[in-house]
């Protein structure tokens, strides 16, 4: 059996702008949360942060690096975090000292802000995940919630093509299904709910293509943007989202109803 290989992050992207450019497109995958209106190069008094969003629970503060973290990262973060009142606080890296771990642990203590470090890593497909090094020994949003897990998503995930395990509180923003390679996720954000295909890979602009062409007769026009990772394409559900509590059933159906067509159409394509 061949293992697979890391490569070091600077082999994907030629500037740490582009990769904080294809992270604020795909925030979901630090785990730390759901947040939407995600700004790259953020001012922040005189200077800008890599990432600033906004979320249920706050704003969202994140820098990230090539290689080793350094301190410069890790004051940054402090400043702007505090600057920007935010919630959530994360140093991206491909590694972090021991003392840097250390520090991290002992802010999160005493601090009303839950501090993350996260390495990145990059496989030779070019295929990123991220590993959280340090965070909150105690999960501040699902304490605040009350609860455990999402209950919009349970009916969802009880039965049906969505079936699945429960959805924690922090990650209540989207539930993600697969096929053939793509990601399909339902997202809830605050005010909207939308369907989003992600298409990866080296050959993702022709094979975003030839999945457009199955949806052109589709009753909801998708949009599509790029990154330097990857294609999504959204199909607007609903200009109705989680802080619509009275019409969370019709959103939930709407949702099941799009995703399910948008999958089975996915599905018979072999594309």
């Amino acid at each position: 059996m061949k293992l697979q290989s890391n490569i070091p992050l600077a082999n994907i992207y030629k500037r740490e702008e582009e990769f904080s450019a294809d992270l604020a497109s795909n925030l979901s995958a630090l785990k730390v949360g759901a947040f939407e209106d995600a700004e790259v190069e953020a001012r922040v008094g005189t200077r800008r942060a890599d990432i600033v969003a906004t979320g249920d629970s706050g704003a969202l503060v994140v820098e990230n690096q090539f290689g080793r973290a350094d301190w410069d990262h890790w004051g940054r973060l402090e400043a702007y975090a505090r600057l920007r009142e935010a919630r959530i606080a994360v140093l991206v890296a491909e590694s972090f000292e021991e003392l840097m771990i250390v520090t991290c642990d002992l802010r999160n203590e005493d601090s009303e802000i839950d501090w993350y470090l996260i390495q990145a890593m990059a496989n030779t497909h070019q295929e990123l995940s991220f590993h959280h090094v340090a965070f909150p020994a105690i999960d501040i949003q699902t304490e605040r919630a009350g609860n455990e897990f999402s209950e919009f998503w349970q009916p969802i995930r009880s039965a049906g093509l969505f079936a699945g395990k429960p959805v924690p509180i922090r990650d209540e923003g989207w539930i993600n299904k697969s096929i053939r390679g793509i990601d399909m996720n339902l997202r809830l954000n605050n005010r909207s709910c939308t369907v989003v295909l992600y298409i990866k890979g080296p050959d993702r602009t022709d094979r975003q293509r030839a999945v457009a062409a199955l949806f052109e007769s589709f009753p909801i026009n998708f949009v599509v943007q790029e990154s330097s990772k990857s294609i999504s394409m959204a199909f607007p559900v609903l200009e109705k989202g989680k802080l619509d509590h009275d019409d969370w059933p019709e959103i939930r159906e709407r949702l099941v109803v799009v995703g399910t067509e948008v999958y089975r159409i996915l599905e018979r394509s072999g594309v």
